[in-house]
C-alpha cells in the first residue's frame, strides 16, 4: 500500500509543526527569511482549502506534505504554485511518493507545470533532479540609513498617472525582451492582460509608480507597493519592482540613482526591509540587485506536466 493519501483535518497540527521547523532552519541558513509563522492561521487555511494536501503517512507518522494551488497564468497558461510552506519532506523518496499522487491530481485539472519555491542554494538540489529549473529569484535587503545624493539639473522623478499609460507599456516591454520573451510571442488576451495590470498599478493608491524624466522624457521607471503577509517575508517588507530603463539612457547611472530614491521614501515610511524579484536570464537585474545588496532568499523552480 502507498504511505501517500490525502490529508484531512486532523494532519493539520502535525503539518503546521513540519512548516514551523523548516521555517526555522531556513532561517539559520539565511537571516533574511523571516521565520514568523502563525500556526492557527495555517491550520485553518489547510482546513478550508479547496485544494488537497498530499501527505506521507507512516503508520501515523507524517513523514513529508505537498500541497499546490492551481490557476490560469495569462502567459503561460494552467500552472499549480506550491510556496515555501507547500512542501515538506523527511527524505528525497518521500518527496518522489508525494511528487507521483500530486501530479496525477493536478494534470486531472489540467495544469500543464508545476512552480515550487525553494530555499535560495541549499533548498534547490532535490527539485533540480527531478527535473525542475530555476525561473526566477526573489532578493531581500534591510533597510538601513538613507542614501545621500542629487540629481543632475533635468532630472526629476514624479509619481505616475493613468495619462502614464502608454509609458507604462513600452516600460513594460523593454521588460519582456530583458527576461527573453519576444513581444511578437504575445497573444491578445496576454496584452490585454497586461494593459490590465498596468491599469490597476496606476489607479492604485497603495502602489507607487515612479517615473524618471530627464530634461521632460521618460527615462525609467519603478513600481512598489506593500507586500501583504508572505511566508518568509518580515512585516513592514516593501517590493520593488518593474524597474526598466529606456535604452537612450542607460550607462548613466539611472538605475541605481532611481533605486536609491525608491528606497529613502520606503525608508521615510517606516519599511524595514525591500524585496524584489527578477527573471533568472535577466543578467543585468542580477548584477543590479547583487550590486544594490539584494541576497535571494528563494527561487522559483518550474517543471512541465506534459512528460
Amino acid at each position: 500500500m502507498s504511505p501517500v493519501r490525502r490529508g484531512i483535518k486532523s494532519d493539520a497540527a502535525a503539518i503546521a509543526q513540519r512548516v514551523a521547523d523548516q521555517l526555522s532552519r531556513d532561517a539559520k541558513i539565511e537571516p533574511l527569511v523571516s521565520d514568523e509563522f502563525s500556526r492557527n492561521e495555517f491550520e485553518w487555511a489547510l482546513a478550508t482549502s479547496a485544494s488537497p494536501v498530499w501527505v506521507e503517512d507512516s503508520n501515523g507518522h507524517i513523514r513529508g506534505h505537498l500541497y499546490g494551488a492551481t490557476f490560469d497564468d495569462p502567459l503561460h497558461g494552467r500552472q499549480t504554485w506550491s510556496g515555501p510552506d507547500g512542501y515538506s519532506y523527511e527524505s528525497e523518496h518521500a518527496l518522489d511518493n508525494l511528487c507521483e499522487w500530486a501530479y496525477h491530481e493536478w494534470r486531472e485539472q489540467d495544469s500543464t507545470a508545476h512552480l515550487v519555491w525553494a530555499l535560495a542554494g541549499n533548498g534547490t538540489q532535490a527539485w533540480v533532479e527531478r527535473g525542475y529549473s530555476i525561473v526566477s529569484v526573489r532578493g531581500a535587503l534591510a533597510l538601513g540609513e538613507v542614501f545621500d545624493f542629487t540629481w543632475p539639473p533635468g532630472h526629476g522623478v514624479r509619481r505616475g498617472t493613468p495619462a502614464d499609460l502608454e509609458t507604462a507599456l513600452a516600460f513594460d516591454a523593454l521588460i519582456d525582451l530583458a527576461q527573453g520573451v519576444p513581444l511578437d510571442s504575445l497573444t491578445d488576451q496576454q496584452r490585454e492582460a497586461n494593459e490590465a495590470d498596468l491599469v490597476e498599478i496606476l489607479d492604485d493608491p497603495d502602489c507607487h509608480y515612479y517615473l524618471l524624466e530627464v530634461d521632460k522624457r521618460p527615462a525609467a521607471q519603478c513600481v512598489t507597493f506593500p507586500l501583504p503577509p508572505l511566508r518568509g517575508n518580515f512585516d513592514a517588507t516593501i517590493y520593488v519592482g518593474s524597474l526598466a530603463v529606456d535604452p537612450a539612457f542607460r550607462r548613466r547611472g539611472l538605475a541605481t540613482k532611481l533605486m536609491h530614491t525608491v528606497m529613502n521614501d520606503a525608508i521615510s515610511d517606516d519599511f524595514r526591509y525591500a524585496e524584489v524579484r527578477w527573471h533568472i536570464n535577466n543578467d543585468e537585474a542580477t548584477s543590479l540587485w547583487s550590486a544594490m545588496g539584494f541576497r535571494p532568499t528563494y527561487v522559483q523552480l518550474r517543471r512541465t506536466l506534459l512528460d
